[in-house]
């Protein structure tokens, strides 16, 4: 590898465009989707600060940008540039792919879980007896808050054997003890000393994406055209990273072992590195969970010209086959010409 490609391998690296964050509050969490960019075009920056209190040095006024406080008191609030998640949403959407949700029901129609309850209480009535009801935690609670709040009370174990041993020595000496969970919710009701989850009125709101979080809002089986013709597949262009794993608009995405040729290919290229290649795969299906996490899957394809017009080495590693297909297709082909073996063995040699 010259110094040339050296070059523009650093160009097109993460460590050449994306800079150290100011702050993990500005960019709040990295694994949904979010809407609080706001745009600052050049013909805006000049003559609007877009409501921050401090003049915006005029090298932000190009991209999108970030911050956390409109004032502070040395009116200096933190300000970055950030247009990562917001071009990764752009760049999704043009692949016109559906969001798939798994166990969530749609938003715009009523049902018993889109309507409000009259009372807090109403939320958790049937989890009365439960353990999280008892620390004040929902079920869609992550496991990060339920970490803090267990160091918080280190000594809960030590506090739970004690009020077994003056209240229910029994069961305590037995192993395994039937309905246990009543026995640490009781314990927690009555323990003074356990520091519990503040409950208030921003705790009782929902924490969960409703529908796909503005990710995308086109429709399962709609049809899309274009000027080429009806379009049936969501091609996109992306790179291995890994066997089993590829860098496709900004996400990683879980591929299928249709691609090893792509894999072998990009992987015994000589003086080339893996992560070099820009290979299509086709997006087969993208989920978005309840956290906003997006799980995207997709497949190899036809190697096409991805393979050739590399420089000087391009007449090496030619495909075998263009056609780059799964295993139960292999395995017929196979068993195909197998079988066509078979027949010339078995046919009786001419006199």
């Amino acid at each position: 590898m010259n110094n040339q490609e050296l070059f523009r391998l650093f160009k097109d690296s993460k460590l050449a465009q994306v800079a150290k964050p100011l702050s993990k509050v500005l960019r709040g969490n990295q694994s949904g989707p979010t809407h609080q960019i706001i745009y600052t075009p050049k013909s805006s920056a000049i003559r609007s600060n877009f409501g921050i209190k401090t003049a915006l040095p005029k090298q932000i006024g190009f991209s999108h940008i970030v911050y956390n406080d409109i004032d502070n008191a040395t009116s200096m609030p933190d300000v970055e540039k950030y247009s990562g998640s917001f071009y990764n949403r752009i760049k999704f959407q043009e692949m016109n792919i559906p969001v798939r949700t798994e166990h969530n029901t749609n938003p715009l129609f009523k049902s018993e879980q889109t309507l409000t309850p009259k009372k807090a209480k109403d939320v958790n009535s049937s989890n009365e007896d439960s353990v999280s009801f008892g620390l004040n935690l929902k079920s869609s609670t992550p496991n990060k808050a339920v970490k803090k709040l267990l160091k918080k009370n280190s000594q809960f174990y030590n506090q739970y054997k004690e009020f077994m041993l003056k209240n229910y020595p029994d069961k305590l000496v037995s192993n395994g003890a039937r309905n246990e969970h009543k026995l640490v919710h009781e314990f927690l009701n009555t323990s003074q000393d356990f520091k519990k989850a503040k409950s208030g009125l921003l705790s009782q709101k929902s924490n969960r994406i409703q529908g796909t979080g503005g990710f995308s809002y086109l429709q399962k089986g709609r049809l899309t055209n274009t000027p080429n013709g009806i379009k049936y597949a969501a091609m996109a262009p992306g790179r291995i990273i890994d066997s089993r794993d590829a860098a496709i608009g900004g996400f990683i995405a879980s591929i299928n072992d249709n691609n090893s040729l792509q894999r072998n290919y990009t992987k015994n290229f000589p003086g080339k590195h893996q992560r070099q290649f820009v290979i299509p795969f086709q997006v087969t299906d993208a989920e978005v969970s309840n956290s906003g996490k997006v799980r995207l899957e997709a497949n190899g394809v036809q190697s096409g010209p991805w393979s050739s017009g590399l420089g000087e080495n391009s007449s090496l590693y030619k495909p075998t086959n263009n056609n780059v297909r799964g295993a139960s297709e292999r395995m017929a082909t196979d068993m195909k010409q197998f079988s066509a073996l078979l027949s010339v063995l078995e046919q009786p040699a001419k006199a």
